[in-house]
């Protein structure tokens, strides 16, 4: 090959690749191709799935000036095919007069959800603040006209979010403020998860208008809602006269509420519907339960007699082992085998373990609700 073949050559390769990369063609530099090496074709299908089933909130109110448009506000994720819609509740609240927004429209498009939509309107049929999460019916299209009841929507399927691991992939399913009117999807993964207070902590991207979208595992389903983020901002004082003039953003923690509170608020609205008509002017509101403080004894199942100095504590479901993660709230017993653990739980079910001198470790699974009796720990020699 001559020197001048060699150059044209150069020349071409180049050319192709400015091409590509301004038109957006799939011309990727390694860094990129390694990460969607990492990303099977089944997990593509099945997040793409989970993509058709997100889509915008639109808002509006009576009040607002005639002829204005409905604005965006935030995302909602498609949860029953007959057009049960979950997202955030400060997504459809007004932040000014903390009431619901007149008007909720959903626009579900996976190319633009502003100029090439399809549009429904939505009404509240069941609100839990305490956890920020709200359920909506789809009433009509955009024009008004009911929906048939043979009308089949996209719906995403909900995982056991219960299950999740620490590291496990997860994607950011949204309409960020930032990132116009169509889809993002960001890929992250599981950084914690804090039980008690109903949180899983993600890397992924989490920006605000994101909220109320879908958090989809490498199955597509249903993980978690996009809800908060927390930045660790510094202040810099670049003058050292002792005030901030700058603040460095380090990074950010996003906070997901669970799935399975969706599964719950799901289950609850069938209960309030052969209760009440769900097209009430008003939602339901959820009343979240109290707090349950575990209390009770262990003893020898042989004699009966309390044993002292016994470890208990309590773990998430179908936990087998106790570690720093795991292990919710513990106590230790006192002389009468008596023991009360040092944090209260929300209501729901655990596995229960419990650890003494000369006898056989002891676990059970127990349901604990307000009001609930003194457990009986029977521990084996």
């Amino acid at each position: 090959m001559t020197k001048t073949t060699r150059d044209k050559l150069k020349l071409a390769t180049a050319t192709i690749l400015a091409v590509s990369a301004m038109c957006g063609l799939g011309v990727s530099s390694p860094q990129s191709a390694k990460k969607e090496a990492g990303l099977s074709p089944e997990t593509r299908a099945l997040v793409s799935q989970a993509i058709a089933t997100t889509g915008l909130i639109l808002v509006r109110n009576l009040t607002d000036a005639s002829g204005q448009a409905p604005r965006p506000r935030g995302s909602a994720v498609l949860v029953r095919r007959d057009g049960i819609v979950a997202t955030n509740y400060h997504v459809i609240t007004n932040d000014r007069t903390g009431r619901l927004y007149d008007e909720i429209v959903f626009s579900l498009s996976r190319d633009d959800a502003i100029s090439s939509p399809t549009r429904y309107r939505l009404k509240a049929v069941l609100i839990n603040k305490e956890y920020d999460l709200a359920l909506l019916r789809v009433e009509s299209d955009a024009a008004g006209s009911a929906i048939k009841s043979s009308f089949v929507f996209p719906a995403i399927e909900i995982g056991d979010s219960r299950k999740i691991k620490l590291l496990e992939d997860l994607f950011i399913i949204g309409f960020p403020e930032k990132g116009g009117s169509t889809v993002t999807v960001n890929r992250g993964v599981v950084e914690g998860r804090d039980i008690l207070g109903n949180w899983i902590k993600t890397d992924a991207r989490v920006i605000h208008g994101n909220s109320g979208g879908a958090a989809v595992n490498s199955e597509g389903k249903l993980i978690g809602i996009p809800t908060k983020v927390i930045a660790d901002e510094q202040p810099i004082d670049k003058d050292g006269d002792g005030f901030p003039d700058d603040y460095r953003r380090y990074g950010a923690v996003g906070f997901l509420r669970p799935a399975h509170l969706v599964g719950e608020m799901l289950g609850q609205l069938d209960r309030k519907g052969s209760e009440r008509q769900l097209t009430a002017s008003t939602p339901a509101v959820v009343e979240v339960s109290k707090l349950v403080t575990v209390r009770g004894v262990v003893k020898s199942a042989v004699d009966g007699k309390p044993i002292a100095g016994a470890l208990v504590g309590l773990l998430p479901i179908g936990e087998t082992s106790v570690t720093e993660s795991t292990l919710l709230t513990w106590g230790s017993t006192n002389g009468e085998g008596e023991f009360r653990l040092n944090k209260p739980v929300p209501p729901g079910r655990y596995t229960l373990k419990a650890k003494a001198l000369a006898k056989q470790p002891y676990t059970n699974d127990v349901e604990l609700v307000p009001g609930s009796t003194a457990l009986v720990v029977e521990m084996n020699p």
